[in-house]
């Protein structure tokens, strides 16, 4: 049987917190997380990002969709010790645990959707390309940028349901090499997150099924050890660089049903390899390795 408090905003978190049930009245509740916004905001909301989205377009894939999504999430947190905390703080705390299931799903959105878009240039008279240092770690890995470019718009192509794909740097060799990195509906590459890639929904399954799994380290040994920062699944560390979103709000406005080729593509061109860059650590000395371009 289901468990109904994973299909309900607020008591799939307040079942966590011992907090009382209660209902939720909009005139009352408080909103502490807020739509976070873009550089250029109301630009962008007036003109849109010529050459990848439409004034309408980008209101249905960011202004409305990430203000849904913020809703959701003060509805789930208001009046519980989560509510004042950071969004990629929550995604982590929640990645574990299903009866937090549709608190994780929500954050994890939140930051995935406000992650895709603050990779995209905003200027239209600007044509991004990577600085020297990322386009040496990315020939070095890909062997070219053009073979990143036709492995990311492929694996991003063949996903058959909504998800993102990600260009990620794993930090645990002094190497940093690269790998894309796909992940499932709101699945996320947070390291402490452990790779939650959301190949099972966990609102579809009964929170007995994982009793075992939430009962590892309670007794014993390892309930002794320090609250140390997990890594993820596989003991890899890794940190976001870009990703873009495959979910049908995204594209299907301006591109249609069939569009989705031609949306990842418009997408590339408009990357702000800067950002990108700014995210990672390179240098011009980079040696890396090329190997395997997707984690399994």
């Amino acid at each position: 049987m289901i468990i109904r408090t994973l299909l309900r905003r607020p008591g799939a978190i307040q079942s966590r917190t011992a907090a009382p049930a209660r209902s939720f009245s909009p005139a009352i509740a408080r909103y502490i997380h807020r739509r976070a916004t873009l550089a250029n905001h109301e630009q962008l909301s007036k003109n849109g990002i010529p050459g990848l989205f439409s004034p309408k377009g980008f209101s249905i894939a960011y202004d409305q969709y990430q203000q849904h999504i913020t809703d959701e999430l003060n509805a789930t947190t208001s009046g519980t010790p989560f509510e004042n905390k950071d969004v990629k703080d929550l995604v982590i705390e929640w990645s574990r645990n299903p009866t937090t299931a549709y608190g994780f799903n929500v954050a994890s959105m939140a930051y995935n959707n406000h992650f895709f878009f603050s990779g995209i240039s905003k200027d239209p008279n600007v044509q991004s390309t990577p600085p020297s240092e990322l386009a040496t770690a990315i020939n070095n890995n890909f062997s070219s940028f053009e073979s990143l470019r036709e492995e990311f718009l492929a694996t991003a192509d063949a996903m058959f349901g909504p998800g993102f794909v990600w260009l990620v740097q794993t930090n645990d060799t002094s190497l940093r090499p690269l790998r894309i990195l796909p992940t499932y509906l709101a699945g996320t590459p947070i390291s402490g997150a452990h790779y939650r890639r959301q190949s099972h929904d966990l609102n579809t399954h009964s929170a007995e099924s994982f009793q075992q799994l939430n009962n590892v380290g309670t007794f014993g040994q390892a309930a002794k050890q320090d609250n140390r920062p997990k890594k993820p699944l596989g003991g890899i560390d890794v940190v976001p660089l870009l990703c873009v979103s495959t979910w049908e709000h995204a594209w299907l406005h301006d591109y249609g049903v069939k569009g989705k080729s031609k949306y990842l593509q418009a997408w590339w061109n408009k990357i702000d390899w800067n950002t990108v860059s700014s995210l990672g650590q390179f240098t011009k000395s980079d040696q890396s390795v090329q190997v395997n371009k997707f984690f399994t």
